[in-house]
């Protein structure tokens, strides 16, 4: 059966939609707001319609299409937003012959095996001796998001998707318990409104007082860091969470093969935080300290590795 592919990639305020001929391969990109269209369905509806290769949006014999929450029975209610995505309804919307439904950290697994050198950034110094093995996608946007890619005994790649950003958040130290006390999951913290919500804390701290003008969104956050304290020290705890975190996930699935980093959050917190520093703690895992030396870690610089992710799905 002939004809391309629609992929999608939603997130909790955007959708981006594009269409696909073969593995890697991306035309049409579009990105729509949430927030401007009433459902998923009217999303996908107005991006058919405004393709400029008509024939080819009536042609699409597939939509593959990656969201933000967890997938059950080809059914997507999206965990940072009131819409809902139905595999039956996305069929009759596009009269598409196949639909598949993935979570949207699985797709961008999924792109892991197929990202050249120059379509990440390392984090800190070249690695001597890194390690084999399956590797980590882990986003930071307006969730928190993390899936691995599992290489097949027989070849091939498939991903294993989790909620990663729902695990409970377990204090340190006394300071640490007094100051994220009352996060109850990592997304908590690790995500845009998390990064607002900790700049808030820590100001809180110093001047024993509710601040009258909070800044918008985590990237006027790490914008300000070398302007003010509060927004310096936002930075520096949040970079220590997410090296910690991160280790953690490393641990959890075995992926020695290295983390990739993601998200409108990570793109903001890059190039401003200490990479040193960052490894330092990512490293610090007592026994497993040596090993964890040998891991990667990276940020995926390809504008659309979800979408093209998903292009490698054998249908």
């Amino acid at each position: 059966m002939r004809g391309p592919v629609l992929v999608g990639d939603v997130g909790g305020s955007n959708a981006r939609f594009a269409l696909s001929d073969g593995p890697g391969r991306l035309r049409e990109v579009r990105s729509f707001k949430a927030a401007e269209h009433a459902s998923f369905r009217d999303a996908v509806v107005g991006y058919l319609a405004g393709v400029s290769d008509t024939r080819a949006a009536k042609d699409c014999r597939a939509a593959l299409i990656a969201a933000a929450g967890p997938v059950e029975e080809q059914r997507v209610q999206l965990t940072n937003s009131p819409w809902h995505i139905d595999s039956t309804e996305l069929q009759e919307a596009g009269s598409f012959g196949t639909v598949r439904l993935f979570n949207d950290l699985e797709a961008v697994a999924l792109a892991l095996p197929h990202l050249s050198a120059n379509a990440v950034q390392r984090i800190g110094p070249p690695i001597a001796e890194p390690l084999a093995g399956n590797p980590i996608a882990i986003n930071v946007g307006t969730g928190f998001g993390a899936a691995s890619a599992v290489q097949l005994p027989g070849g091939g790649w498939t991903a294993l998707a989790t909620e990663a950003g729902h695990i409970s958040y377990a204090a340190r130290s006394q300071a640490e318990s007094e100051l994220l006390g009352a996060a109850q999951s990592i997304e908590d913290f690790l995500s845009g409104a998390g990064v607002v919500r900790l700049h808030e804390m820590l100001r809180k701290r110093v001047e024993a007082a509710a601040v009258a003008e909070q800044p918008l969104d985590a990237a006027t956050v790490f914008e300000l860091c070398e302007a003010d304290a509060s927004y310096a020290e936002t930075l520096s705890v949040f970079s220590d969470l997410l090296a910690r975190v991160a280790g953690d996930l490393v641990l959890a699935h075995g992926a020695w093969g290295g983390v990739f980093f993601c998200g409108s959050v990570v793109k903001g917190w890059s190039g401003r935080s200490d990479a040193r520093r960052f490894r330092e703690v990512f490293e610090s895992k007592g026994k497993m300290s040596s090993r964890m030396r040998r891991v990667p870690t990276n940020i995926i610089l390809a504008a659309e590795p979800a979408l093209s992710g998903l292009t490698y799905v054998e249908l």
